[in-house]
């Protein structure tokens, strides 16, 4: 109990205790303090190392992940460019294709055009052709029938004459009762 109270005593006490301990302990206390001072020294350099490697990886990795974005961002502008190019492609034969396809309605348009002027232009001639050979029958039918009533009227015709002429006709009619043109015409023939 004196020793501790002589410690807690004078402030010359404590350094006399301190000369004490560092004689007792001192060349252990300085291996102890260069021990340290090395460890820390290492601890430190051991720590800046593994920042600088963690630096280096994060770098390195970065460097890598920017890599593959370039790569990715590259790769999808290209098919992007080439999606672009297809598609100008595919519009293009699209067009080249709805071009042709109204080059020939056009032409099929002009080529049906042509064919019902052709047509109507057949229709008008014949029609034109048809009424001049009507008009030229009609007219040679009326000549034919002025001629008959002409002569008709120039000849006089006995009465039994007239009468066995209605008696001819009347067995013709009997005898071909559908009414054959060929046997009608033979009849006015033979009158």
């Amino acid at each position: 109990m004196g020793g501790q109270a002589r410690e807690s005593g004078a402030p010359g006490d404590a350094v006399g205790v301190d000369k004490i301990r560092d004689l007792l302990f001192g060349n252990q206390m300085q291996d102890y303090d260069r021990r340290f001072s090395k460890l820390e020294e290492r601890v430190l350099q051991r720590f800046k190392d593994v920042e600088s490697e963690a630096k280096r990886n994060l770098e390195m990795y970065e460097s890598n992940a920017k890599k593959q974005v370039d790569s990715l961002a590259g790769q999808l502008r290209n098919e992007k460019d080439a999606r672009a190019d297809a598609d100008k492609e595919i519009d293009r034969n699209l067009r080249e294709q709805n071009q042709a396809l109204e080059k020939q309605v056009r032409a099929l348009s002009d080529q049906l055009s042509e064919l019902e002027r052709e047509i109507a232009d057949r229709i008008n001639r014949n029609d034109h052709l048809l009424r001049e050979e009507i008009k030229q029958k009609y007219e040679s039918i009326q000549m034919v029938m002025e001629k008959m009533f002409s002569d008709l009227g120039n000849v006089k015709t006995d009465r039994n004459l007239l009468a066995g002429l209605f008696v001819e006709v009347a067995k013709c009619l009997n005898q071909d009762p559908v009414g054959n043109k060929s046997n009608s015409e033979r009849s006015w023939k033979v009158s």
